[in-house]
């Protein structure tokens, strides 16, 4: 058996990007990174965006995290080479139930093979199988939400037994399994505990190659056992390196409030991005980066001459700070993803609250109470 498999980030072909290529093909405006997938049986990219015709974006206070292109891309992505996407990310239904639907169905017309998302949990479950040269690859994608349930739209959940169950199904029709996974800190160099252990859960149960995206940027590679697993290739076409969206953007979000130099020190950053080319012959996997930066105007290109080599040398640091549990970089990360989460639960106790007080029955009264003086005592003791 002898199959080559390419991998990109995360694709998003509306808002600035849409506005730079104009009316330029995709496979034209990829023509200084599609080097990278010559000679490659399949190319696989997060598509993080619905490709729609006549869904409109969901209302949302944040209405430029709202994300929506052209049902169109979907067969340009087709000519420029990809064989399938990944669905399963968070902004699946930036358009509604029916912008999903609509991506869906249109991924299905051109010919692109899809995992990650459905209409219900059982359709966000379903493996992809694409089969080449005689070899079945098994396809299955999961991110932490919005999760898909019985009768419901959404992402297939990153629930250890949820994933379990779909790699065992994957694995029953398939030669190869690939997982893919959408989760993370996003922006972190490398992966919070908790998310490194979901990516190697991928692979103690059954992947053969496990992919990850949304931090948005580069994190490293490991071995785990006989599976390459990729945490995140960054962006591959998307508006983040702009100076005025990654200045928005990350001030936003957990670690540019929290560690607000995280990134400055590293001013291509946001512009790196990296295709990873898995090589499988006779059961055993070899792995080949292929470094680009988006330009000014998000037009990606392979790296090359000084560039080249300094992004080489970023891959390999951010690989190695993967195996030395003293880089500072895995605290930083842990406690970053740890505050957030309590962000997250004080937010939902707040909301708790109000819903309590429409509902004034004697049986909240004590959970009230004990709520008020928790925050109380919170309070005096930051004073």
């Amino acid at each position: 058996m002898e199959l080559t498999v390419a991998f990109c980030g995360d694709i998003m072909p509306g808002a600035e990007v849409a506005q730079y290529m104009g009316d330029t093909p995709m496979a034209e405006w990829l023509r200084g990174v599609s080097p990278a997938w010559e000679g490659a049986d399949l190319l696989i990219g997060n598509l993080e965006s619905p490709c729609v015709v006549q869904a409109k974006p969901v209302e949302n206070k944040l209405p430029e995290l709202v994300f929506h292109a052209s049902a169109s891309r979907l067969r340009e992505l087709v000519n420029a080479g990809f064989s399938a996407v990944t669905v399963a990310n968070n902004h699946v239904l930036d358009c509604g139930p029916f912008g999903l639907s609509e991506t869906l169905q249109g991924i299905k017309d051109v010919g692109l093979y899809h995992a990650g998302a459905g209409m219900n949990l059982t359709e966000a479950l379903k493996p992809a199988f694409i089969a080449v040269h005689g070899v079945t690859v098994g396809l299955v994608a999961f991110c932490y939400g919005p999760p898909a349930g019985h009768s419901s739209p959404g992402v297939a959940p990153c629930d250890p037994p949820v994933m379990r169950e779909a790699l065992r199904n994957a694995r029953a029709n398939a030669d190869i399994v690939i997982a893919v996974l959408h989760d993370g800190l996003e922006y972190s160099d490398v992966p919070p505990a908790e998310t490194r252990s979901r990516f190697r859960f991928l692979a103690e149960n059954g992947a053969d190659i496990v992919i990850g995206h949304h931090p948005h940027v580069l994190q490293g590679l490991e071995w785990h056992g006989s599976t390459p697993i990729a945490y995140s290739l960054g962006d591959f076409l998307f508006h983040n390196s702009l100076p005025h969206i990654a200045e928005r953007n990350f001030s936003r979000m957990a670690l540019g409030r929290l560690a607000p130099e995280a990134v400055r020190c590293d001013p291509h950053k946001f512009a790196r991005g990296a295709v990873l080319t898995v090589q499988i012959r006779n059961e055993k996997k070899s792995i080949q980066w292929h470094p680009f930066r988006q330009g000014k105007n998000l037009r990606p290109k392979l790296s090359s001459e000084s560039a080249y080599s300094e992004d080489l040398l970023r891959l390999e640091d951010l690989s190695a700070a993967l195996l030395n549990e003293k880089d500072p970089r895995h605290s930083l990360a842990n406690d970053v993803m740890a505050r957030a989460h309590q962000e997250t639960r004080e937010n939902l106790e707040v909301n708790a609250m109000f819903r309590l007080m429409l509902k004034p029955k004697w049986r909240y009264i004590p959970y009230g109470i004990q709520w008020v003086r928790g925050k109380i005592k919170k309070m005096a003791n930051i004073g």
